[in-house]
């Protein structure tokens, strides 16, 4: 009689288009958070049949500061870039931190530091916790918060940022996943994973070579943002991205199975390199 019930109640929610595999994933980002969760990530988690919506808030070079911020005003300042089920893609100028988050029931949420600092831990301290306490007030649906360590930049990188590092991608990287890792751990933020795409790219530098970004910084248009999205979808979904089906169509299947393995590498060891050749 159970079994029976419940069958017909999984048949209702799919006459109805609502997938019981549904996962929604929101990142309150600025342009780091676009390379990653706006392209590819959704075809990814299609081809393991699961079905994501996914929103970005973004507003281009915004750290955790700013963030707090807008969260206390409920300031209207971000572009929400949405994914639907299907993966339409939709954009919405002047939306709150306050209305994406009721928008959906989020299943993630996702946070990061801007780039240039991600690598000063005392740059997390000084606003996370407030920023964390206000978003868990703010959702009482309980999604999963996870953060996202980014990369360091090219070895040749002009941005200004990159002097906080004397201008060497080594001496960042260890920054970057020191304090990512600092923070990742420490309890009073709660996260429930870290997505290690700092690592990720580092690992794909290994057999792709240093240029997998478009300007020194933000992730190239091939090879970098498939990483990017690889990375992410694993951590989503729970699963090895290795062997998955999809790839741009500019991407050939040997270089889809080593950014996939740079991903996957990653994620086991988010805090070391792995020469995945």
């Amino acid at each position: 009689m159970k079994r029976t019930f419940l069958l017909i109640i999984v048949a209702f929610a799919f006459s109805f288009g609502v997938s019981a595999r549904d996962i929604k994933v929101l990142a309150i980002g600025n342009s780091f958070s676009v390379d990653v969760v706006e392209q590819n990530l959704h075809e990814l988690a299609k081809a393991e049949g699961t079905t994501l919506v996914i929103g970005n808030l973004y507003i281009g070079g915004c750290g955790l500061q700013k963030h707090l911020s807008n969260l206390r005003k409920e300031k209207k300042a971000y572009s929400y870039r949405k994914v639907d089920k299907h993966g339409e893609k939709t954009t919405t100028p002047r939306v709150s931190i306050q209305q994406a988050l009721a928008d959906e029931k989020w299943d993630y949420v996702m946070v990061q530091q801007v780039s240039g600092f991600g690598g000063v831990y005392a740059s997390f301290g000084r606003y996370l916790p407030e920023m964390m306490t206000i978003l868990r007030d703010l959702t009482p649906y309980k999604p999963k918060f996870i953060i996202m360590q980014t990369w360091a930049y090219q070895s040749d990188s002009d941005h200004q940022s990159f002097s906080i590092y004397n201008y060497d991608q080594m001496t960042m990287y260890k920054a970057l996943v020191e304090s990512y890792n600092k923070v990742f751990h420490d309890k009073q933020y709660g996260f429930h994973a870290i997505v290690p795409n700092g690592t990720a790219i580092q690992n794909g530098r290994m057999v792709f070579g240093d240029k997998l970004t478009r300007d020194g910084y933000h992730l190239d248009k091939r090879v970098g943002r498939y990483i990017g999205a690889c990375t992410m979808c694993e951590v989503v979904l729970g699963k090895s991205v290795v062997g998955n089906k999809y790839r741009p169509s500019n991407i050939s299947e040997e270089e889809a199975l080593l950014a996939q393995k740079a991903a996957h590498a990653a994620v086991l060891k988010p805090t070391e390199i792995t020469n995945i050749e």
